[in-house]
């Protein structure tokens, strides 16, 4: 799909794209390495609005609840004073605002990639600007997850778009790269709406958000163009009449769909093992980070939130580094057992070095439970963090390799059955912890995870395992077919 031609620099093709000229030579589309560059850096800016947003917003109402210097409008907003209403209150969100992006995999086919996050941020900036002037939960609420809904379908359209402009066997690294702004967001979060909120009230972050996020729609609008496969064909033949795009896939417009429709992927035997794991590890993840300041608040640590801001920061250079990491693997792994023979080849790092995610549930569960010294449960944190990160690049390729043409809709499964977890667990973690203790709470994660990680271990096993039989009947069918030709027999009479 790579090409010099000049008449795409506008337009980022599939990798599923060749030109045909006029003299039937083959030429690769796209070729435009600068152009694929900064599509990528800012589809992945694009993420970490999502977690940065999050983040902004549950450090305002941890620093509001806290507080006992309460105004009336903010005691009036912000009645969640303590951490389970909190955790419940994010948890709603969380789970109404990733039911949208099913709502954006009906038009992304139809329409295309570049106007789908228009519309998003849109709606993104204008719910931004009405949680400035909110003056009841009721309002706050609805439009916070429309807010997180317009937000999340960033990520569903940017993983996409990766899908779009890199083929399969260097989509792991990309995929890691899209990844970092969002893992980072839970740490550059904290960072930002602790000291806004302190300065400058609650209203601040939401302005911030406003004037962040509208300056990232005029990026959108001048910087990234179309990359939609269908789209990027259409365009070409209409300013090239004398040359030809043949797809190595076919990849035509789609009607219009339900908007459950992804969740039929879920039914796929090839699928739901890893979308599992990837959901277990993210609920758990999320679960630790909820809890964490939680614990560090809380005597025998009773850290400031500055401090605790600041330790969030390991466990974010931890999901940065073994993300990009992971990627790198990914494709490694693809290349070796060969991305069309067996795809599931590229799982095969991650999905054993995501063994680390349960070994740091048990450090960080027992260490806080026994509250000694915070460099225990420090361990144990930034090995959590990079259970989760090591998974993200490779499945995210995977799914989107399995289904490269609907790479949004299968994306959208993957996020919503992730986040609504994730919701579930953070809204029922505190309940549980306290019922449970600390030590066995986390144990309990750990097992989980254990068993998802086993059961998205097995088909790749097995994928890997009929690859290899397949590949020793081929060798030994070539074998045979040769000691039978005249020429071979004749040459060892003589």
């Amino acid at each position: 799909m790579y090409s010099n031609d000049d008449s795409l620099s506008d337009h980022r093709s599939s990798p599923n794209m060749k030109i045909y000229w006029e003299d039937e030579s083959v030429r690769d589309v796209n070729n435009n390495k600068n152009g694929k560059e900064c599509s990528l850096i800012f589809s992945s800016s694009l993420t970490s609005l999502e977690n940065v947003s999050m983040a902004i917003r549950s450090s305002v109402e941890q620093s509001l609840a806290k507080s006992s210097l309460h105004t009336v409008e903010e005691i009036s907003i912000y009645d969640v004073r303590t951490p389970w209403k909190r955790n419940v209150l994010l948890a709603a969100l969380a789970m109404i605002a990733f039911l949208l992006p099913f709502c954006d995999t009906i038009y992304l086919p139809v329409l295309n990639d570049v106007i789908t996050v228009i519309v998003a941020l849109t709606i993104f900036v204008v719910a931004s600007i009405v949680c400035i002037f909110a003056y009841n939960i009721a309002v706050l609420i609805v439009f916070r997850a429309i807010e997180g809904g317009a937000v999340s379908a960033t990520l569903v359209v940017g993983q996409s778009l990766v899908a779009d402009i890199y083929p399969e066997e260097k989509r792991g690294l990309a995929v890691a790269f899209f990844y970092v702004p969002f893992n980072i967001g839970p740490v550059i979060g904290p960072l930002i709406g602790g000291p806004l909120s302190q300065a400058f009230g609650w209203h601040s972050t939401f302005i911030f958000l406003s004037i962040f996020s509208f300056c990232v729609l005029l990026i959108m609008l001048i910087v990234v163009p179309e990359t939609h496969q269908y789209f990027v064909k259409e365009h070409f033949h209409k300013a090239n009449p004398t040359k030809h795009i043949v797809d190595a896939q076919p990849n035509e417009l789609m009607p219009f769909r339900k908007p459950w429709q992804p969740l039929t992927y879920l039914t796929d035997s090839t699928i739901i093992p890893h979308i599992a794991v990837m959901t277990t590890t993210l609920a758990t993840l999320y679960s630790s980070l909820t809890l964490f300041s939680t614990y560090l608040s809380a005597v025998p640590y009773s850290y400031s939130e500055t401090i605790i801001s600041l330790l969030f920061v390991p466990g974010g250079v931890a999901m940065f580094t073994s993300s990009i990491l992971s990627g790198w693997l990914s494709d490694k792994a693809s290349k070796h057992y060969g991305h069309e023979r067996c795809p599931e080849g590229r799982l095969v790092p991650a999905i054993a070095l995501s063994i680390l995610h349960p070994i740091g549930l048990i450090i960080y569960g027992w260490t806080f439970h026994y509250k000694l010294n915070l460099t225990g449960p420090l361990i144990g944190f930034i090995l959590i963090c990079i259970g989760q990160a090591v998974l993200e690049p490779s499945i995210s390729s995977y799914l989107t390799a399995k289904k490269q043409s609907e790479a949004g809709a299968v994306s959208a499964a993957n996020n919503f059955v992730n986040c609504c977890a994730a919701g579930i667990l953070v809204a029922v973690a505190i309940p549980l912890e306290n019922a449970m203790q600390t030590g066995p709470y986390f144990s309990l994660l750990c097992g989980i995870n254990v068993v998802s990680i086993m059961l998205a271990g097995i088909p790749v096993y097995k994928h890997i395992r009929q690859s290899k039989l397949v590949i020793e009947k081929l060798n030994g069918s070539t074998i045979n077919q040769k000691t039978d030709s005249p020429s071979f027999q004749s040459i060892t009479k003589f």
